[in-house]
């Protein structure tokens, strides 16, 4: 016959055998679910940086353009105001160049692009210009 001491020292040690590994599975899990959390957390970080640079880079180009804008439009009211010096008269009249210069201004403070001095490509001439 078995001893009785025996049985129980092997399902006890069945049990010790059984949570063990049901501890060391669950520990592997919580490694896992910490190693997904981790590398979320990274993809995440690198959206949110590559987001940040996206963002920094828009701003700047907008403030290069507005400096670019303050800029042009200070050169074009400095030189209204020397062609308005150099040609004050008590007359209200105004010759090509006071005209330009005022034209330059109105459009460069609606936010204009200034006239070129090429024709546009969307402006082509007919075979038949010279006939006409």
């Amino acid at each position: 016959m078995l001893n009785p001491y025996m049985l129980l020292a092997a399902l006890l040690a069945f049990l010790a055998v059984g949570f063990g590994g049901y501890r060391y599975g669950y520990s592997r899990a919580e490694d896992a679910a910490a190693a997904r959390v981790a590398t979320a957390q990274v993809e995440a970080i690198a959206t949110a940086n590559a987001e940040t640079a996206a963002a920094v880079a828009r701003t700047l180009e907008q403030a290069r353009k507005e400096a670019d804008a303050r800029v042009r439009a200070a050169g074009i009211r400095r030189k209204g105001e020397i062609d308005a010096n150099a040609k004050s008269r008590y007359e209200c009249n105004r010759d090509a160049d006071s005209l330009g210069l005022l034209l330059e201004s109105i459009g460069s403070a609606n936010g204009l692009a200034p006239p070129s001095s090429t024709m546009s490509d969307s402006v082509h001439p007919t075979a038949n210009t010279s006939q006409r």
